[in-house]
């Protein structure tokens, strides 16, 4: 076979060689990437009034939080970040998710129910949408409630930004260098800010790194970038949420038992898009479950266990193999 080569054949040390022509200037940190690679969240814009309008909705003991939950791998692990770190700080708060039921973004399909539902939401987090959601976010004021954008999509030219919205976008903050993070980063990124903030004693954001992981791998954040290199590494190496270590395991021996950026994104990341994608809202519902609390118990599905009790992470991957599979073969 004739192939032309988007760089010179080199005959002796190929990777170092190769990462150069690539663009990365540092090889033995690209090779062992270190914290350092983190870039500081607080040069992300509007970080500081996010974390501030956080803490007083939180801090209130009568406060309404909705999570809309946007429809991709980012946008499911960029929520389960926010949802568990909610939790994790405040296990009473009052918070509520939502999905979309196709393949809209934001508050675009949700904007009229949550208007005529009748209830007084203090915060929206809108994780991995909505920078361009203005008209929204200014219907939302008339009945005083604030929105939390922690997103990486660019926004409109002409887009104008609602003072009722505190938008936290990697690509809107001129300091912030990786323009390649994707949502579960910036989610990941605020959850450490706030964590700082707060001078926090116990490492809680550390424990959502995998999801981050999981999440700009799902996006295809470029692994050029120093600070999506260390989060990807250290996120597979350091795995803690359960839904996660199960469709490792299940996946193992496509995996070859290795938890790499090129496994997940061949074998996890498909599974769970094929489920956002071409599940019943019931079985989504289950996947966004599965990662918030896999533990969970449910109702088995599965043929000829009916009556039965399953952990909702080993239900759910189970209907996201099937899932998988009734998309390869409509590809077919």
């Amino acid at each position: 076979m004739k192939v032309n080569l988007v760089n010179e054949n080199y005959t002796e040390n190929y990777l170092d060689n190769l990462l150069k022509a690539r663009g990365v200037t540092d090889i033995e940190l690209y090779k062992n990437p270190k914290p350092i690679c983190l870039n500081d969240p607080s040069l992300l814009d509007n970080i500081d009034t996010g974390a501030i309008w956080f803490d007083e909705i939180v801090a209130e003991p009568e406060s309404k939080i909705l999570l809309i939950v946007d429809c991709d791998v980012d946008g499911f692990t960029s929520s389960a970040i926010m949802y568990q770190y909610i939790r994790a700080i405040n296990p009473n708060q009052d918070i509520t998710y939502i999905l979309h039921e196709h393949k809209e973004h934001g508050l675009e399909d949700h904007i009229k129910h949550i208007l005529e539902s009748g209830i007084n939401y203090d915060l929206i987090i809108l994780p991995d949408s909505s920078s361009n959601d203005y008209e929204y976010h200014e219907l939302l004021k008339e009945q005083g409630t604030r929105c939390l954008v922690l997103d990486h999509h660019e926004i409109d030219d002409d887009q104008p930004i609602s003072d009722n919205a505190c938008i936290i976008n990697n690509q809107l903050s001129p300091r912030y260098p990786n323009k390649d993070l994707t949502g579960a980063g910036v989610a990941w990124q605020f959850c450490r800010y706030h964590e700082a903030a707060r001078n926090s004693s116990l490492p809680i954001s550390s424990k959502f790194i995998d999801l981050a992981a999981l999440g700009v791998c799902g996006d295809m954040g470029s692994v050029l970038d120093l600070e999506n290199r260390y989060i990807m590494l250290n996120g597979f190496k350091n795995i803690n949420n359960y839904f996660f270590k199960c469709a490792i395991e299940k996946q193992a021996y496509s995996m070859n038992n290795e938890v790499t950026p090129i496994s997940v994104a061949f074998y996890i990341v498909p599974m769970m898009n094929a489920m956002i994608r071409m599940g019943t809202m019931e079985e989504k519902e289950r996947l966004f479950l599965g990662l918030i609390d896999g533990h969970k118990m449910v109702p088995c599905n599965k043929r000829g266990a009916k009556g039965t009790m399953e952990e909702v992470a080993i239900e759910s991957l189970r209907e996201c193999t099937n899932a998988k599979a009734k998309q390869n073969r409509i590809t077919d």
